[in-house]
């Protein structure tokens, strides 16, 4: 049986694992322990700890994710002051895992995958999103860069000039248009989610489980170094960033529920 996670919830259907996000109050913002859980459990889906050939990763409530929680930024308390090598929030490498997790991912994408959120949408291996489904490059709202791996993924999934344009804007993308652009696989409607990406989850898993580890390894192998460097100097910037006004006011405006006001300080 899966580990009695607080803020994971696991459902086994045969060879199909359902993982839901569980903090449907802070609308699945990567908060608490939840993404320490999701890193743990798919390391232990590595070694072999249970008999599962697909997953199928939603969040509970209505949102898939919201992001990281802003009322825990660095930025948020300005007389708190980070090194700008230290990076204000660790993720414990949770993309990597999802990309080194021999276990096929498909991502079933309900509601807000807005900054981390979409990160971690984007390292699912397939995607499958509601027609509610709203993405979001959010930290540029907040004064700083796109993180947890999401300038890798997100150039790879809709091309360089695309990535940038949502990357300098903020907007928020529908999932028809995520669709049209190609971060998505299909887009359903949101009461047919689930049944759409378990019945994909289903037959992926009748095939064979090595050829799916296999397969996946020989797709990313080639990204890895780049990824990795990528995170490194995310996590530079991130840390420098957080230390500006603009920083402090991004946090802040999302804290008093008004549009930010940045002065480029």
């Amino acid at each position: 049986m899966p580990h009695d996670y607080q803020e994971l919830l696991i459902e086994q259907h045969g060879p199909v694992a359902l993982v839901k996000l569980n903090r449907p109050d802070k609308l699945n913002s990567w908060g608490g322990v939840m993404r320490h859980e999701l890193t743990d459990y798919l390391l232990s889906l590595n070694d072999g700890v249970y008999d599962t050939r697909a997953i199928v990763l939603t969040g509970e409530g209505r949102a898939f994710s919201a992001g990281g929680d802003v009322r825990g930024f660095a930025s948020a308390n300005p007389d708190r002051v980070e090194p700008p090598w230290h990076a204000p929030h660790s993720y414990d490498s949770l993309v990597s895992a999802m990309r080194t997790c021999d276990v096929p991912i498909v991502g079933a994408i309900n509601g807000y995958a807005v900054g981390m959120g979409w990160s971690v949408a984007l390292a699912c291996d397939i995607r499958i999103a509601a027609d509610d489904a709203v993405f979001q490059v959010a930290q540029t709202k907040r004064g700083i860069v796109a993180d947890a791996g999401l300038p890798h993924l997100l150039p790879r999934a809709v091309g360089t000039q695309r990535a940038l344009e949502l990357m300098f804007t903020g907007r928020r993308v529908s999932a028809q248009e995520a669709l049209e652009m190609g971060a998505v696989l299909e887009v359903v409607p949101a009461d047919e989610l689930i049944a759409r990406a378990c019945a994909l989850a289903e037959t992926i898993a009748a095939g064979p489980p090595q050829s799916a580890a296999g397969h996946k390894r020989l797709v990313y192998m080639v990204e890895e170094d780049d990824f990795n460097r990528v995170q490194d100097m995310t996590g530079l910037i991130v840390g420098k960033l957080f230390q500006t006004k603009d920083g402090r006011e991004g946090a802040m405006s999302f804290l008093e529920r008004r549009e930010p006001e940045f002065s480029g300080h």
